[in-house]
């Protein structure tokens, strides 16, 4: 069993508690989903469960958590490691071998665990995660999800007692990881094992039958069953509003004409795509991990070039215009959002784009303040963007790339790691930009949202266009969705009347 009785927690001396008050127990053969809102103490609960705080990161910490009667804030990082696997939401960072099948060997060679014991779980980890015959697939050439996947077989590697995963698998497709979920809970239950769920979009597995816990401010606000009828009065229903759509008859913005992309080891990612895109239009796009929409995205701003085939963005063609000259016109926000970020604080971060222009500093002030004030970042202003939530640094990207007014605005996974509420304030800005004409292009595997905003809906498999629809047209094309990956509901009314949810997670 595992005991959880933190009385409190602080990073340094002086400063507000980050967890407060957190008595919980979990048995073997639990799945347990953990929520909350941003900075309301998840990773930090998670960290101390896995031995991460306070050895590795210095904090002031009164409380016991206790495995099987041992204390594991008193037992070294080695002695915890061997019991509990903490998986986090960066896969590339978790990856370090060439090949798939060495990224998950590694920890079981670590462990002197005999060859042809190695290569079972290589194995059976890939078959759970639904990743079979990759072995010899290069580590880097994954797509996000695919990556995801990768690092969660390889702690499965290591048959933990314990295993967590703090938002581990947000980058994978909803059916995908409505899969992954339920196939741990049953493994949870066979093997007698824990396993802890960091999540931010409960809503989607209320069909799953296990315990949610709730935190917020630190403090431990719900435990109990993972039922709507169940969750106290901080349950309040959010209406759906509907989408508004710039028509108008203009050119496109954005135009791609028979692109084929192959890279460097021979295999095609894309295979003769054809897409008009007209201002205020806004489309999702759609498809299961590895279909291809991040290498297609990545041709619209010119970090990826066609090997076959044009992409011209209004009348500039990618092949002749580098990335920095076409990204006066299209403003991207990238998966993992940390890797577009590289200065000291957040108001430098934000008002970059805008010093490079060398514009009054009047203007650059004002900008930067209303755009940190839309996102409620000003009070991080001064902070270092490393030093955000996860949903805070999305949010820092995106401003980021909005600064500079873009024509096309390209976004990959934009609410993945924000809390529910703050995700659709989020989308809320980022659909009225559609009114001022701007074209937003959204990589998503959020169905609801795709639904709410969109207008269009292109949906890809294995490099090629399988569907390009209006979203209203969605509920004809049910079967050939839930084929590619998208579940629409049977009564129709995702997208439509959003379920009852958690106010601020």
């Amino acid at each position: 069993m595992l005991e959880v009785k933190i009385k409190n927690l602080c990073y340094a001396e002086g400063e507000e508690w980050s967890l407060e008050e957190i008595n919980t127990h979990i048995e073997y053969g639990e799945l347990v989903f953990l929520t909350g809102s941003p900075r309301s103490g998840k990773t930090t609960l998670c960290q101390v469960v896995a031995g991460v705080l306070p050895n590795f990161t210095d904090c002031i910490l009164e409380g016991t958590v206790q495995l099987d009667g041992e204390d594991i804030v008193t037992k070294d990082l080695p002695e915890v490691a061997g019991k509990v696997a903490y998986v986090r939401d960066e896969p590339k960072n978790q990856l370090f071998s060439f090949t798939v099948e060495e990224d998950l060997g590694f920890g079981p060679c670590s462990l002197l665990v005999e060859e042809e014991e190695v290569k079972r779980r290589i194995k059976r980890a890939l078959d759970f995660v639904g990743l079979e015959g990759y072995e010899k697939r290069k580590s880097h050439t994954l797509s996000g999800g695919e990556a995801q996947r990768a690092v969660l077989a390889s702690v499965l590697t290591l048959d933990p007692k314990i295993l967590i995963l703090d938002e581990a698998v947000t980058q994978i497709d909803p059916k995908g990881r409505k899969d992954i979920y339920e196939r741990l809970g049953q493994m949870a239950k066979k093997e007698k094992k824990i396993v802890i769920i960091v999540d931010n979009k409960v809503d989607n597995y209320f069909s799953i039958d296990h315990r949610l816990l709730v935190l917020d401010e630190g403090k431990l606000l719900y435990d109990g069953p993972m039922r709507r009828d169940k969750l106290p009065k901080f349950i309040k229903p959010i209406k759906s509003q509907k989408v508004t759509t710039l028509f108008k008859t203009l050119d496109p913005v954005l135009s791609v004409e028979n692109v084929s992309f192959q890279y460097g080891n021979g295999e095609f990612g894309l295979e003769n795509i054809n897409l008009k895109v007209y201002p205020g239009e806004f489309i999702s796009l759609m498809g299961k991990n590895g279909a291809g929409k991040t290498t297609l995205a990545k041709h619209f701003n010119g970090l990826y070039k066609p090997s076959k085939g044009n992409v011209w963005v209004k009348n500039m063609n990618t092949r002749e215009h580098s990335t920095a000259q076409l990204s006066k016109k299209v403003g991207y926000l990238f998966q993992d959002p940390q890797i577009q970020l590289f200065t000291n604080s957040v108001e430098e971060e934000v008002s970059f784009a805008l010093r490079v222009q060398k514009l009054p500093k009047d203007e650059i002030v004002e900008r930067t303040k209303k755009i940190l004030d839309e996102m409620n970042l000003s009070q991080y202003a001064q902070d270092h963007p490393y030093t955000l939530s996860k949903g805070d640094v999305q949010k820092l990207a995106l401003a980021s790339s909005l600064i500079n007014e873009p024509e096309i605005l390209i976004i990959d996974e934009p609410t993945s790691q924000m809390s529910f509420v703050e995700s659709w304030r989020i989308m809320e800005i980022i659909s009225r930009l559609t009114q001022k004409g701007v074209a937003v292009i959204m990589i998503s595997h959020d169905l609801e949202l795709a639904l709410h905003y969109s207008s269009r809906m292109v949906v890809l498999k294995e490099g090629h266009i399988e569907l390009d629809i209006r979203t209203n047209e969605c509920f004809i094309y049910k079967k050939e969705l839930y084929d590619l990956g998208l579940d629409i509901c049977e009564d129709g009314k995702k997208g439509e009347e959003m379920y009852e949810t958690i106010v601020g997670i």
